[in-house]
Order: C-alpha cells, then sequence, then structure tokens
C-alpha cells in the first residue's frame, strides 16, 4: 500500500533500508524486520504530539534519549513507560535529530524499535 506520509525525508534518510507502513494513532508506522521502529505523526488533532516517535524499550529509553533527543514529554502509547523519544517538529534541529535516529535504525542499533508481538 502507497500512503502519503508526514516528514517523507524519513524515508529517503532510511534508504536503502526497506520499511513497511501502516496507519497507527492519528500517524504512520514504519515496521522492520518484525520491529515497530518510527511514528511519523502531522496531525490537526492535537498538533503539540505532531513529529517523530522513535520506539524503544524501557532498558535503552534513557542512553537513547541522551543520544537522540531529550524530551520533556514522556508517553505511555502502548502501556509501557519509557518506550517512545518523542521528537517535536517544532524544534529547529528537528532534521538533525531524526536524521540521527534513521541512521541509527541503518546500522542495526539494538536500541531502536519494539518486537512485535
Amino acid at each position: 500500500m502507497n500512503y502519503l506520509i508526514p516528514y517523507d525525508f524519513v524515508l529517503r534518510l532510511l534508504f536503502p533500508f526497506r520499511t513497511t507502513k501502516r496507519k497507527m494513532l492519528g500517524g504512520y508506522a514504519l515496521y522492520a524486520n518484525k520491529k515497530l521502529l518510527l511514528l511519523l505523526r502531522d496531525s490537526n488533532v492535537s498538533p503539540e504530539y505532531n513529529g517523530v516517535f522513535v520506539a524503544t524499550v524501557p532498558e535503552f529509553y534513557k542512553e537513547l534519549q541522551e543520544e537522540i533527543h531529550t524530551s520533556r514529554m514522556e508517553f505511555d502509547l502502548d502501556g509501557s513507560k519509557d518506550s517512545w523519544i518523542f521528537i517535536s517538529e517544532d524544534l529547529t534541529d528537528f532534521e538533525s535529530k531524526v536524521t540521527i535516529a534513521c541512521n541509527l535504525i541503518k546500522h542495526g542499533d539494538e536500541r531502536v524499535g519494539r518486537q512485535l508481538f
């Protein structure tokens, strides 16, 4: 399925890494190798939550948060605390922070992503 996803520069940053796209929580989730990697959200409903969410697991959360972006917002989108790092589209360095996350994904960093059940 082809979707017009927000922040399509993410797909260019990830190339040639291939992802699957699915609608999720008012945005589009990117998956690969049975892992949820990113949520790209740009919506008129609650625009303060527009940006890129980086999926992780609690044991890697703090380390990744320091490396990618220290957000003041905490999200519990799927029932587990410390599982999403939010990069707001309002940040002046939004694209550079997203680039860091995409480079980690391309290089197979195990800290990024959540296994699908």
